[in-house]
């Protein structure tokens, strides 16, 4: 306790920071060192709530230790079967954009075509020297997609890239497809008992809730079900 008698601050204290503090931060070092992160900050606060998180387990009882880990296979099985779900989906809106892009070049070569009376018209028989590029080209370029952007500021984009982080759907998403997805995403603000969407409705649509929360009801045989 020697090094902390320079300081002003009781016994009580200065046991406290050799028994609690101390050991966390050496520990914490180490680790930055023989990590040595680009950007020690984040770094060392992930490696804080880590430590907090392993604390917190060894409080658990046999019991809910046993209950998380169910829980938590469970959540992995739906991760799972949700990333399938959105490759299948991506899958589906990649075909269906190609096939949109087909149909469009199929019109344009239906305008492009020479009118009924073009052949008939006397031509100049004498050999070109050279043939106009945009004449023959510009009808035959592919079309890329473009995907939707809604303006918004930065702080809106920050949010919601915060939201979607946490969100099963969207936390394994690489920064370009997230930036996409964000991009195109519309931020609403709904007053309280408000319907946002009805049972049966085309779902053409996802909602993101960043704050609040959603009464889900489903209608059967049996009457109305809360979710």
């Amino acid at each position: 306790m020697e090094e902390l008698d320079a300081f002003p601050i009781s016994s009580e204290k200065k046991k406290y920071i050799l028994e609690s503090v101390n050991p966390i931060l050496e520990d914490m070092v180490v680790e930055v060192i023989q990590r040595v992160p680009g950007d020690p900050v984040p770094f060392m606060l992930e490696w804080l709530e880590k430590r907090r998180v392993q604390e917190e387990d060894k409080q658990l009882s046999p019991e809910e230790r046993t209950r998380l880990e169910t829980d938590n296979a469970r959540l992995e099985e739906e991760k799972t079967r949700v990333k399938m779900q959105m490759r299948e989906v991506a899958k589906y809106v990649a075909e269906h954009a190609a096939a949109n892009n087909d149909q469009e070049e199929d019109d344009d070569d239906e305008e492009d075509e020479a009118p009924p009376d073009f052949f008939d018209k006397p031509r100049n028989l004498k050999a070109r020297q050279s043939v106009s590029a945009e004449a023959y080209g510009e009808w035959n370029t592919k079309k890329m997609f473009v995907p939707a952007v809604v303006s918004k500021t930065e702080e809106q984009t920050q949010r919601l890239r915060q939201c979607l982080r946490q969100s099963i759907l969207f936390s394994s998403l690489d920064e370009r497809d997230m930036w996409h997805v964000i991009g195109a995403m519309k931020e609403v603000t709904v007053a309280e008992k408000t319907r946002v969407i009805n049972q049966g409705d085309d779902g053409d649509f996802l909602f993101v809730v960043e704050k609040g929360e959603l009464d889900c009801i489903i209608l059967g045989d049996e009457g109305a079900t809360r979710l």
